[in-house]
C-alpha cells in the first residue's frame, strides 16, 4: 500500500517542482505556494499502482522521485507501455483536466522506489478560473499529448524495430542521462521485457537488437543492467 507523508523539509523542493510544470509554471508564486500547501505527497514500492484503469480520476498527479511507467493490458493479457515517467513529469492530466465523471483511460504503476506528489482537481480548477491565461496552457500541453500519440502510431507502424529501440533509448538518454567516463548512463532499470513492451515488439527481437548494439560499440551494460550509451551519435544515426 501506498505510504503518505506529512508536509516537511521538502517543501522548497516541492515548490522549485511546481514552477517546472508547464501547467503551473507561469502562476504567481503566492498561487504556487498555496498549491504546495495542498498536496498530498504519497511513496510506493517497485509495482505497485498509482491507480488503474476504469477507476475515477480525482487528482493531478507530479512524480517527484523514481519512475513510473504508464501501460494499458491487452484482451489476452499482454502489455504494452504506454510511456516512462521521469521525476518533474506532470501525469494523469488529459482525464482530470475537463470537468464531470471521468476515469482513469489507463494504468499507472512504479518501476522502484517512487515517490508522488498529487493535487485534487478542485483545486486546480480555482486556478483556472482564478487565472484564465492558464487555460492556454491546458490546450497547448492537450495538443503536444496528441502529437506525442500521433508521433508513436506512425512510428509502430513504419520504423523497423532496430530504429525503435535506438528512438528509445535516446529519448531516455535526452531525459535523465548522466555523463559518465564511459558514456552517458541512462539511470532507470529497464528489462528487456520492458523495452519490447514499449515498442510493440517481442522481447526475442529486443535481445537480438541490444546485442548487436553492444557488440557494435554503441551500448555497455553496468551491474544491475542499467544501460550506458557508448556512442550517442551512433545511436542517433540508428534512431533516424
Amino acid at each position: 500500500m501506498p505510504f503518505t507523508r506529512s508536509r516537511d523539509s521538502t517543501d522548497m523542493d516541492d515548490l522549485a517542482l511546481l514552477k517546472t510544470v508547464p501547467l503551473l509554471s507561469f502562476l504567481p508564486d503566492d498561487t504556487l505556494e498555496d498549491i504546495r500547501t495542498k498536496l498530498v505527497e504519497q511513496q510506493y514500492e517497485k509495482g505497485e499502482f498509482i491507480f488503474r484503469e476504469g477507476e475515477k480520476a480525482e487528482w493531478f498527479y507530479f512524480l517527484k522521485q523514481g519512475a513510473i511507467k504508464c501501460l494499458k493490458y491487452a484482451p489476452q493479457g499482454d502489455e504494452l507501455i504506454l510511456k516512462i515517467l521521469l521525476p518533474g513529469e506532470m501525469f494523469c492530466c488529459e482525464s482530470v483536466t475537463f470537468e464531470g465523471d471521468t476515469v482513469h483511460p489507463g494504468n499507472a504503476q512504479s518501476m522502484g522506489p517512487t515517490t508522488v506528489l498529487k493535487l485534487n482537481r478542485s483545486i486546480y480548477f480555482e486556478c483556472l478560473r482564478e487565472h484564465p491565461p492558464v487555460t492556454m496552457q491546458v490546450i497547448s500541453y492537450l495538443g503536444n499529448r496528441l502529437k506525442e500519440s500521433q508521433d508513436l502510431a506512425k512510428s509502430l507502424a513504419l520504423d523497423t524495430a532496430e530504429t525503435r529501440v535506438a528512438a528509445l533509448l535516446l529519448r531516455l538518454a535526452e531525459k535523465l542521462g548522466e555523463k559518465e567516463p564511459e558514456g552517458v548512463y541512462i539511470g532507470i532499470q529497464l528489462m528487456r521485457q520492458e523495452i519490447a513492451h514499449m515498442i510493440a515488439i517481442t522481447e526475442e527481437t529486443t535481445v537480438r537488437i541490444l546485442t548487436r548494439m553492444k557488440e557494435q560499440g554503441i551500448l555497455s551494460a553496468q551491474s544491475g543492467k542499467k544501460l550506458v550509451i557508448s556512442d550517442m551519435d551512433a545511436l542517433r544515426k540508428l534512431a533516424s
